[in-house]
């Protein structure tokens, strides 16, 4: 099975407590085979009875991970409430593919810009783990097509107030602050720059909350899975 890889920035006690879930998982499919081994006769089988054996055993495993009943991998956990997210959010139909230019940028608010529209502070503060998953490829494909166009008219909408109104002061002057130093050149721009009106700052506010990403849905089913 092709897979698609994804790193994604959740809360620790999240990645905590799914790892303690996905463990549990894992012994449980641990005592599963033990006693499907067992009610085999395995260990007094040889030869071509052995392999028959082994192989009716693996071909039951992998019809109780399909059913749902076993789950020992992040990967398959997560999946599972992957696809569960999309269904609730009426995001599991079809959907083209997402536009060549814009087909890796999967990570962060899609078409927003890398700096003009940062998340708020307090909750990029508690995203400080990482957790690295792999979806099957056709449930990741969906992700992200999925994310991409529900996003779509709230990104144009983001990138023509953008437009209209340019770069606040408060930016600027973070943007400084991120590459080390806060220049003169920087101070004046920061003084010239436009100030978006209450109303417009509102509109902005708005727009982002519609913008959803893969981020968004993998934390949202990390906290559907162990709550």
């Amino acid at each position: 099975m092709s897979l698609m890889p994804f790193v994604v920035a959740v809360e620790p006690d999240d990645l905590k407590a799914l790892n303690a879930l996905v463990k549990s998982g894992r012994d449980a499919e641990v005592l599963w085979l033990k006693q499907a081994r067992e009610d085999e006769g395995i260990k007094f089988l040889r030869g071509k009875a052995l392999s028959e054996a082994r192989g009716r055993v693996r071909v039951k495993f992998a019809a109780m991970r399909e059913k749902g009943k076993l789950a020992g991998t992040r990967d398959l956990v997560v999946a599972r409430a992957v696809r569960a997210e999309l269904k609730t959010r009426m995001m599991a139909g079809p959907y083209k593919p997402v536009p060549r230019e814009d087909a890796r940028m999967p990570g962060r608010r899609v078409g927003t810009g890398p700096s003009h529209y940062d998340q708020v502070a307090d909750e990029e503060s508690k995203l400080k783990a990482r957790m690295a998953v792999r979806l099957p490829a056709d449930l990741g494909e969906q992700l992200v097509r999925a994310t991409y166009w529900t996003s779509a008219p709230a990104v144009k909408a983001l990138w023509e107030w953008q437009t209209r109104w340019g770069d606040g002061p408060e930016v600027i002057m973070r943007e400084a602050q991120r590459r080390g130093a806060v220049t003169v050149l920087d101070v004046f721009l920061a003084g010239m720059a436009s100030r978006p009106d209450a109303d417009s700052l509102l509109e902005k506010a708005k727009l982002q909350a519609q913008v959803i990403t893969t981020g968004d849905i993998f934390r949202a089913a990390v906290k559907r899975t162990i709550h």
